[in-house]
């Protein structure tokens, strides 16, 4: 994903109604050293290009992806990893649904999970990467 592909290559379900500033190197080595998973490509492409990108879904819903400091802060806060292992919640829909890239039932993927249950079980498949949902519209019926 090069400079600025976000923004041209969004689904058109996707509104982009807010963002802040890229993350720095820093930061996002910060993430990797806390992560429970490695960090997959197309979350670094988008939040090198702008972080807490929140998105307008169908003109209804929203979804939030954070910046590598928000992610450390809520998997501390919500203890993400201690309830599902090997995971890491990079997003949210601004309703209580965490968005969690995980091992789940069926395989990896980025999930939708409710932040006062935070189990495995109970998490909805979105789509397989971040790139399927953001660029192909896949899952965005689940957000």
């Amino acid at each position: 994903m090069d400079v600025h592909s976000l923004t041209k290559a969004l689904h058109p379900i996707f509104r982009i109604v807010g963002v802040k500033p890229a993350a720095t190197a820093a930061e996002i080595d910060g993430l990797r050293a806390a992560a429970a998973v490695p960090l997959p490509p197309d979350y670094l492409a988008v939040v090198t290009e702008m972080t807490e990108v929140e998105l307008l879904v169908n003109g209804k819903k929203y979804l939030r992806i954070w910046g590598p400091k928000r992610c450390i802060e809520m998997n501390a806060a919500y203890q993400v990893q201690k309830h599902i292992p090997r995971s890491l919640a990079i997003g949210d829909d601004e309703g209580g649904m965490a968005l969690v890239l995980m091992e789940g039932r069926t395989g990896n993927g980025l999930y939708m999970v409710d932040f006062s249950v935070l189990d495995a079980s109970d998490a909805t498949l979105l789509a397989s990467t971040i790139g399927d949902l953001l660029f192909k519209g896949v899952g965005w019926q689940s957000v």
